[in-house]
């Protein structure tokens, strides 16, 4: 599995997810555009010196990353899933995608792949992105170590 951020805007969350990217093994995705400079202090800052040490791509546009991806088993993880992701082989999934951090993914991308989600209390509304990519990052892991 790997993980897609989809049009990142908190620079803070970016250099946390590459930080997380370095320690798990597990790549990442990054898809334009971003709501900062991608050299913005604040991703160096967060992401310390694991920038090295991480496997970060980065995609121009939401095209770019469908056409270089096709016949790949995607999923979305989002606030309006349904399904707990810890009920899924997250390993059996090429791509999962987390949205910006003010909207989330836009209907059309829920509406082509199966979502799922981080159960929370009724009354909230999200998971900071960086604390829902380490979740998921490490049930992955927790996963693949359990065969």
């Amino acid at each position: 599995m790997e993980i897609v951020i989809y049009q990142p805007e908190i620079a803070g969350n970016v250099g946390a997810i590459i930080r997380l990217s370095a320690n798990t093994g597990i790549k990442v995705n990054f898809i334009r555009p971003f709501g900062f400079d991608f050299q913005e202090s604040k991703i160096r800052r967060a992401g310390l010196d694991y920038h090295d040490l991480a496997s970060v791509v980065i995609y121009d546009s939401w095209e770019e990353f469908v056409s270089n991806n096709l016949n790949k088993n995607i999923a979305c993880l989002s606030s309006k899933g349904f399904e707990p992701y810890w009920e899924t082989e997250l390993n059996n999934i090429d791509y999962l995608i987390f949205g910006p951090e003010s909207i989330g993914l836009p209907d059309n991308i829920l509406e082509k792949y199966s979502t799922l989600t981080i159960p929370m209390e009724e009354n909230s509304r999200s998971i900071n992105l960086a604390n829902a990519v380490s979740a998921v990052m490490f049930e992955s892991l927790r996963q693949k170590n359990a065969k």
